[in-house]
């Protein structure tokens, strides 16, 4: 047999072998997916996730896992997605603060969000609330931060991490109003609440969705909140805008992502997946409920979101002198 024919037989058979075109794309997902919450259970990021992963999987028609990988502010769970297997099997249920906040204020951060991850869907905000216990002596913001100023260092400050919106928006406002207020940092808002409820610290300037149901029950009373406007299930907490403090106004927002190389069929197949998941109104009415403004973004758009973010970030932990490390 010439050479020729040996190398057209070659071809064939190559050709015979290799998939159609877009069957790689047909065969995702054939296992089950983890969606990495980079939090403790009991946080807003997980009680999130747990809320879409169901009907993620259903839509996927694999089962998903939530998996929580705490520590750092989310940078540990992050780091973990970023150099997972690029296979779509690992994905990201992130907020704010390992994308925009973390890389602003601590060295520990090694991978760029805007680089290392691939955002495949916005699902929304919520606002933090800077609240005490019922029995506090504090009614006011006013009234805390003129304790803090007489007595620096005195009172304490709980939070789901440093790092955290919550965090971030505390740190910028001792820096504008001159006032110190150490910080005891837990894994997820669920433990800062607890400590909060158990006497053990002052305040904590935790999200909606964490506290939302202990001031509903009495058991917290909201001094202020970082959204623009006045929450319609909080009518009597005033904005931090209102008063007088506009630039503490970090919202907490999620999203999904993936790390960064996985194949574009397979990022195909993920984002009308997530933007299916993150419009169904029943998830919509659930998560809604847990006092997230829902507001879908498809990638480019929650790209920009992350880059805009960042942006603030850096000048607002510049201008706060606001360091982790």
């Amino acid at each position: 047999m010439k050479k020729w024919q040996i190398l057209w037989l070659v071809l064939g058979l190559t050709l015979l072998s290799s998939p159609p075109l877009g069957q790689a794309q047909e065969k995702y997902p054939t296992r089950p997916i983890e969606l990495v919450v980079p939090f403790g259970a009991g946080g807003v990021a997980d009680v999130l996730a747990r809320i879409y992963s169901e009907d993620f999987g259903r839509v996927l028609k694999v089962p998903t896992t939530v998996i929580n990988r705490a520590g750092g502010s989310g940078i540990q769970g992050t780091t973990y997605v970023v150099n997972a297997k690029k296979d779509g099997y690992t994905l990201l249920a992130a907020s704010g603060t390992p994308l925009v906040i973390m890389p602003a204020i601590s060295k520990e951060v090694t991978y760029d969000p805007l680089k290392d991850l691939i955002p495949l869907g916005h699902l929304g905000t919520v606002p933090s609330v800077f609240c005490v216990r019922s029995d506090s002596p504090f009614q006011t913001l006013k009234e805390l931060i003129e304790y803090a100023r007489k007595n620096p260092g005195k009172l304490k400050n709980a939070t789901g991490g440093l790092g955290t919106e919550g965090y971030f928006n505390l740190e910028i406002l001792c820096a504008k109003a001159n006032i110190k207020i150490p910080t005891v940092a837990f894994k997820a808002g669920g433990e800062s609440t607890a400590a909060l409820l158990g006497g053990h610290v002052d305040m904590t300037p935790d999200t909606l969705t964490t506290v939302g149901s202990q001031v509903k029950a009495g058991k917290m009373r909201g001094l202020a909140i970082t959204s623009k406007a006045r929450h319609p299930d909080f009518p009597n907490i005033p904005t931090t805008a209102e008063l007088g403090y506009p630039d503490v106004n970090f919202l907490v927002f999620f999203g999904l992502l993936a790390p960064a190389g996985v194949p574009q069929p397979i990022v195909n197949v993920l984002i009308p997946a997530v933007e299916k998941v993150f419009t169904n109104a029943e998830v919509v009415q659930k998560i809604t409920k847990a006092g997230v403004t829902v507001e879908y973004l498809g990638p480019e758009k929650f790209r920009d979101v992350i880059e805009s973010k960042k942006l603030v970030a850096e000048k607002a932990a510049k201008d706060a002198n606001i360091r982790v490390d």
